[in-house]
C-alpha cells in the first residue's frame, strides 16, 4: 500500500516513473535505518539515489594584467607583460623549487557555460516547484542556483549497489559511529568496504569541467536572473539598471519580508561588496556621469543617489525614491518631462537611469583642499643583511626595473627608500646622470631630509628614468656584501608616510626580510613557542608599540596613504606580523607573507604580487558608505581592514584595490511586506589613479519573498561560506575560541531550520541538504582543518596571523577552490585533457577527483590548484615512463628543474609537457583577475609533501574528522535538535 500510494502520488508530481518521489541527499540516522525501511544486506553497502556528475565552473578571468588606461595607450592591448625572464631566473640560484613561469596568456577568448553535476540535495517539493516557476530566460531555469559549487536541479535518476535496495528513496543509509570505527581505520587510511555509507556519492564538488562553446560565455542580463552565474562563472554579465553581480552579491537573492522568517533561516543575509571589481573586454565599461559643481541628483532625505529605480511624476517635475520612498521636487537644471508610461524622454541619453553601476565625476565641495593628489609609489626595501642574503632584495630591484615601462603619467611617480641601521633616500635632479644618495642616521626621529618632488619623481620622463634604471643596476652591487643585522623598519615607515602625505596621498610598499629592531617603533622578539594555545600566547595575535601605530595610522588616513607589507624572513625566522600588518589593515594595504622566503622558489609569486601592487589600477581616498531600502538595516561589516569606521554601514578607507571586498551583515528594523523589492546601494568616494575625484555608485535590486522556502532556493553557497569564513577569521584575530563550534552550529540551525520548515514529509532519521546549499557541510568541515584556525605548536604564530588576514582578503571568487582544492590527475592524462577546445586557445582540463589522499595513487602525478598557487604533486612510485613522456627525464628529482625551464625560448617540451603547460596557462587565464599563480614541483617525502597533504580538506587532520564523520556528526547534532 505504501508503494502504490508513493506511485500515486509521484505520478501526480510529474515524474518521470524511473525516478524515486524525492531526490534529497540524506542521511540515514546515526542509530540506523528507519524503521518502516527495507533492511539491507551487511556485505552489501547502499549507494545514494545519484550519480557522479561533473566539477565545479571555472571563472572567467583576465590574465595577470591592469587596466589599459595604466599602462598603454588605447590602440594597445589590455594585456600586460613584463619580461618573460623574472628575476628569479636571472639571479645565479638555479631554479629547482619554482615551477614554470608561464607569463600571463592573452585574454581567453571563450569561456565555460555553467555546469551540471550531483544533485544529492534538492529535496522532492523544491526540485519540482523550480521546474514550474522558473523563468525560461533565466540562468535558474539552466542552473541551480547554488553558487559555484551547486549542481544542477534537474533530478537523476536513482543508482544502486548489486546488493539490496535499502534505505528511503534518495538517502544514504549511515551506520553508527560505533559500527563505522570498528569497521574503517581513522585517519587518511582508507575506508572499510563494511560502512553504511558510500563515500563515492557524498556531495562533493569533482567531475569532468565543461569544455567551453562560445567565446566570452553565457550573456546573463542583471534584470532577467533571478539568480546570478556563479562567482566563478565563465560568462558576461549586461548592467540592466541592476548593478552586475561582480560589484554586488548577496547570500539570498529574495529577502525574507518578515524578520520572523529571517530568524528562522539562520541564512545570513550578507552583501558582498567588491566596488572595483574588473571587468571583462566583452563587457561595457563602468560609464562616467559629470553634472558639474551642481553634482547628482540625490534623494533629499535619505541621500541615495538617483537610479534607474526612481519614478518620475508630474511630467517629470517630481521623483519618488526607491530607498524611502520620499517625493521631492527634481531640481531645474535635471528636470525631463515623461512619456505616457512615466519613462524620462532622455532615458537613453541618461546613463544613471539605465545602468546600476555609474562613476559621478565629484563636485568641488565633495572634495578635501589637501585632496586629491595624483596618488605616488614610494618602495622602502630591507637593505640588511639577511635581505640582501636571501635574494629578496636583487629580486625587488629586479622587479621594478621591469615595471618602470609600463607606467605611465600622471600615475608614473615613484620613489625608493633603503633601510639597515640608517635610512637611504636617493634624490634625482634634473641634469645629473644619477641619483644622489641622502642617509638618515637618526633613526629615532627620521625625516624627510630634502624636497619631497626630488625623491619621488614620474619615472615617465625619459630623465628620471634613465637616473632610476641606473640606480637599480648599481644598488645590488653597492649593498653586496653587507653584514648589518640592525633594520629601522618602523623608522623607515615613519618617513616614507611624511613623504607620501605631503605628495597627496599613494601607496607605500614596505618589504621586510627581519624584524625591525632599532629606531622609532622598534619590535622585540616576543615569540615563544610554550605560549602557542594557551591564554598567555593570545598577546601574540595583537600588535607591540600600539600608541605609535595608531597615531601612524590615524595619520596615514587623514593623509590619504596606504601601506602594504611584504614579509620575506628566513626559515623560523620571527618578523611579528601581527605588528607589521596593523597599518596595512587601518589604511587599505595589502599583507603579503612567504615565510622561509627563498628566490628559487618564492621570487616568481614575489615578482607578480609587486607587478600586481604597483601597476594595477587602485582606488585612494576612499570614503565607503553601503544604503539598505526602508526596513533593512548593516548590522556588521567583516573585511581586511579596520577601516575608520564612520558607523556601521560607512567607513573610510586610504586605498582599495580591485579584489579589495566588504562583506556587510543586514538585518531586519521592520517587516517590508507589501514591498515588491529591497533595494541596496553601495557608494564609494575615491580618487582614481589620474587623481580624479570621483563618486561609484552600485544599485542593486533584490526581490522579496514570504515563503521560506525561496530564502533557501535562492541562497547562494558562495556567498554563505565566505561569510562563515569571514566571521570565523575575524573572531580568530580577536583571540577567540569559539569560532569552530560556531561554524558547527550555524551549519546545525540552517539544515535543521531547512528540514523542519521546507522539507517534504520523509522518514525520521534522514537528514536533508537543500540544492543550493547541500556542499555547506563539506566546506564547513574543511575550514575547522585550516592551519590558521590551530593555535597548536606545528603552526607558527606569524604564519597563522598571515593566514587569518588572507581568508578575509580573498575575493568571493576565489573562496570555494580555497576552501576546497581542486585535484587533477594527471598521470594517465585523459585523452583530451589539454588538447584545444576549437573556441579561441583554450583547452580541456582534465577532470578533478575528491581532496583527500584515498583517492592519490601511488605512482600518480597530480595538479593540486587552491586558488592561491598550482602544485605539480610527484607521488613515490611515479612511473620512470610516464616522467620521461610528460618532462623528459625518468628521475622525478630532475622534473623541477626541467618545469622551471618551460618558459624559456629555447625550451624544447615533450608532447605529455605540452599538454600539462596547456592545462596550466588555462587555470590561470581562467582566473586572470586574481592574483597570480605561482607553480611549484613537490616530491614525494618532502617538507613541501607534508603541507600539500595537509590541505587534503577531506581527510582528518589534527583533532578534526574527517569528512564523512563529520557529516555524520552533523546529522546527530540535527536529529538531537529536532528530538
Amino acid at each position: 500500500l505504501k508503494l502504490v500510494c508513493l506511485l500515486a502520488q509521484h505520478f501526480d508530481d510529474g515524474h518521470c516513473p524511473m525516478q524515486p518521489p524525492t531526490f534529497a541527499a540524506t542521511l540515514q540516522a546515526a542509530t540506523g535505518p528507519a524503521a518502516d525501511a527495507p533492511k539491507q544486506t551487511e556485505d552489501k553497502p547502499f549507494v545514494s539515489a545519484a550519480a557522479l556528475g561533473p566539477g565545479p565552473e571555472p571563472e572567467v578571468t583576465r590574465p595577470v594584467e591592469f587596466e589599459a588606461r595604466n599602462l598603454h595607450s588605447e590602440s594597445t592591448s589590455r594585456q600586460w607583460r613584463p619580461s618573460y625572464s623574472p628575476a628569479y631566473r636571472a639571479s645565479a640560484i638555479p631554479s629547482t623549487g619554482s615551477g614554470a613561469s608561464l607569463l600571463p596568456p592573452p585574454p581567453p577568448a571563450s569561456s565555460r557555460p555553467p555546469l551540471s553535476g550531483l544533485n544529492l540535495g534538492c529535496d522532492g517539493a523544491e526540485a519540482s516547484s523550480r521546474r514550474s516557476e522558473a523563468d525560461p530566460t533565466s540562468p535558474s531555469s539552466m542552473r541551480s542556483p547554488g553558487g559555484s559549487n551547486s549542481m544542477t536541479g534537474t533530478p537523476l535518476s536513482p543508482t544502486y549497489s548489486s546488493g539490496a535496495r535499502g534505505g528511503t528513496a534518495g538517502g544514504i543509509n549511515v551506520a553508527s559511529p560505533a559500527k563505522r570505527q570498528t569497521n574503517m581505520r581513522l585517519g587518511n587510511e582508507r575506508r572499510g568496504i563494511a560502512s553504511r555509507i558510500d563515500p563515492e556519492q557524498v556531495p562533493r564538488p569533482v567531475g569532468q569541467p565543461e569544455s567551453v562553446k562560445e567565446e566570452w560565455g553565457k550573456v546573463y542580463e542583471t534584470s532577467k536572473y533571478s539568480v546570478p552565474p556563479a562567482a566563478t562563472a565563465v560568462c558576461t554579465i549586461v548592467d540592466k539598471g541592476s548593478c552586475s553581480c561582480e560589484f554586488i552579491r548577496t547570500s539570498v537573492n529574495q529577502v525574507p519580508a518578515f524578520p520572523a522568517t529571517a530568524n528562522m533561516s539562520h541564512v545570513p543575509i550578507t552583501m558582498i561588496c567588491q566596488p572595483f571589481a574588473e571587468l571583462l573586454p566583452s563587457e561595457a565599461a563602468v560609464p562616467v556621469v559629470n553634472f558639474g559643481e551642481s553634482g547628482p541628483m540625490r534623494c533629499s532625505r535619505c541621500k541615495a543617489y538617483v537610479n534607474p529605480f526612481f519614478t518620475w511624476h508630474r511630467q517629470g517635475r517630481e521623483a519618488a525614491c526607491n530607498f524611502c520612498s520620499h517625493h521631492m521636487e527634481v531640481p531645474s537644471d535635471y528636470v525631463c518631462s515623461t512619456d505616457e508610461k512615466g519613462v524620462r524622454r532622455d532615458y537613453h541619453e541618461s546613463p544613471e537611469l539605465q545602468r546600476g553601476t555609474v562613476d559621478y565625476v565629484a563636485p568641488r565641495d565633495y572634495t578635501d583642499d589637501a585632496l586629491p593628489g595624483v596618488p605616488v609609489t614610494m618602495l622602502v626595501l630591507d637593505a640588511s643583511a639577511k635581505s640582501v642574503q636571501s635574494g629578496l632584495f636583487s629580486q625587488v630591484l629586479w622587479t621594478l626595473k621591469e615595471l618602470l615601462g609600463y607606467l605611465k603619467a600622471p600615475a608614473s611617480r615613484v620613489g625608493l627608500i633603503m633601510f639597515d641601521d640608517s635610512l637611504h633616500f636617493y634624490a634625482f635632479h634634473r641634469g645629473c646622470d644619477e641619483a644622489r644618495r641622502i642617509v638618515v642616521s637618526d633613526v629615532e626621529d627620521p625625516f624627510v631630509p630634502i624636497n619631497p618632488d626630488n625623491l619621488c619623481v614620474d619615472v615617465d620622463d625619459e630623465e628620471h628614468r634613465g637616473q632610476m634604471m641606473a640606480l637599480l643596476e648599481e644598488l645590488p652591487e653597492l649593498f653586496e656584501g653587507s653584514t648589518c643585522q640592525e633594520a629601522a623598519g618602523c623608522a623607515a615607515l615613519k618617513a616614507a608616510t611624511d613623504l607620501v602625505g605631503s605628495c597627496g596621498g599613494g601607496h607605500v610598499l614596505m618589504f621586510h626580510a627581519a624584524l625591525p629592531n632599532i629606531g622609532l617603533g622598534a619590535l622585540r622578539n616576543r615569540d615563544d613557542i610554550r605560549l602557542y594555545g594557551t591564554p598567555e600566547g593570545d598577546a601574540l595575535l595583537f600588535p607591540q608599540e600600539v600608541n605609535f601605530f595608531d597615531s601612524l595610522g590615524a595619520d596615514c588616513i587623514s593623509r590619504g596613504v596606504a601601506v602594504s607589507v611584504f614579509g620575506a624572513p628566513a626559515k623560523n625566522t620571527y618578523l611579528d606580523m601581527a605588528t607589521l600588518s596593523a597599518i596595512p589593515r587601518r589604511t587599505g594595504g595589502e599583507v603579503f607573507y612567504f615565510n622561509g622566503f627563498e628566490l628559487r622558489s618564492d621570487g616568481e609569486a614575489l615578482h607578480y604580487a609587486i607587478s600586481r601592487a604597483v601597476a594595477q589600477g587602485a582606488a585612494f581616498s576612499c570614503v565607503f558608505k553601503l544604503r539598505c531600502s526602508k526596513g533593512m538595516t548593516v548590522d556588521n561589516m567583516y573585511a581586511a581592514w579596520d577601516a575608520e569606521v564612520i558607523d556601521l554601514s560607512t567607513f573610510q578607507v586610504s586605498r582599495m584595490s580591485t579584489t579589495a571586498t566588504a562583506v556587510f551583515n543586514l538585518s531586519h528594523a521592520e517587516r517590508v511586506e507589501g514591498q515588491k523589492h529591497v533595494y541596496v546601494q553601495a557608494a564609494c568616494l575615491y580618487t582614481n589613479s589620474r587623481g580624479q575625484r570621483l563618486i561609484r555608485v552600485h544599485t542593486l535590486q533584490l526581490a522579496v519573498t514570504s515563503l521560506l522556502t525561496n530564502v533557501f532556493r535562492y541562497s547562494e553557497i558562495d556567498a554563505v561560506v565566505m561569510t562563515l569564513l569571514r566571521e570565523a577569521a575575524s573572531s580568530a584575530l580577536k583571540a577567540s575560541i569559539t569560532f569552530k563550534e560556531k561554524l558547527l552550529k550555524e551549519v546545525v540551525n540552517m539544515l535543521h531550520a531547512y528540514r523542519v520548515n521546507c522539507a517534504s514529509a520523509t522518514a525520521a532519521g534522514q537528514l536533508i541538504l537543500p540544492e543550493s546549499l547541500k556542499l555547506l557541510p563539506l566546506y564547513v568541515c574543511s575550514m575547522r582543518k585550516m592551519a590558521a584556525f590551530r593555535s597548536a605548536s606545528d603552526v607558527r604564530v606569524d604564519d597563522r596571523v598571515s593566514g587569518l588576514i588572507r581568508m578575509l582578503s580573498l575575493p568571493v571568487a576565489s573562496v570555494g577552490t580555497f576552501v576546497y582544492p581542486r585535484v587533477f590527475q594527471l598521470a594517465p592524462l585523459p585523452e583530451k585533457a589539454g588538447c584545444h577546445t576549437g573556441v579561441a586557445d583554450n583547452v580541456y582540463l582534465p577532470p578533478t577527483i575528491a581532496c583527500s589522499v584515498d583517492k592519490l595513487a601511488s605512482d600518480g602525478v597530480y595538479l593540486v590548484d587552491n586558488g592561491l598557487v598550482l602544485l605539480l604533486y610527484i607521488r613515490a612510485e611515479a612511473q620512470p615512463e610516464y616522467l620521461l613522456g610528460a618532462f623528459g627525464t625518468e628521475s622525478a628529482a630532475e622534473v623541477p628543474k626541467v618545469v622551471a625551464e618551460w618558459d624559456a625560448p629555447e625550451a624544447s617540451l615533450t608532447e605529455g609537457g605540452l599538454r600539462i603547460a596547456a592545462i596550466i596557462k588555462q587555470i590561470r587565464q581562467e582566473r586572470c583577475r586574481l592574483p597570480w599563480q605561482s607553480l611549484s614541483v613537490v616530491l614525494a617525502c618532502s617538507q613541501e609533501e607534508a603541507r600539500l597533504l595537509a590541505m587534503l580538506a577531506e581527510d582528518r587532520i589534527a583533532s578534526e574528522m574527517h569528512y564523512v564523520d563529520f557529516l555524520c556528526h552533523v546529522h546527530k547534532l540535527v536529529q538531537a535538535k529536532l528530538d
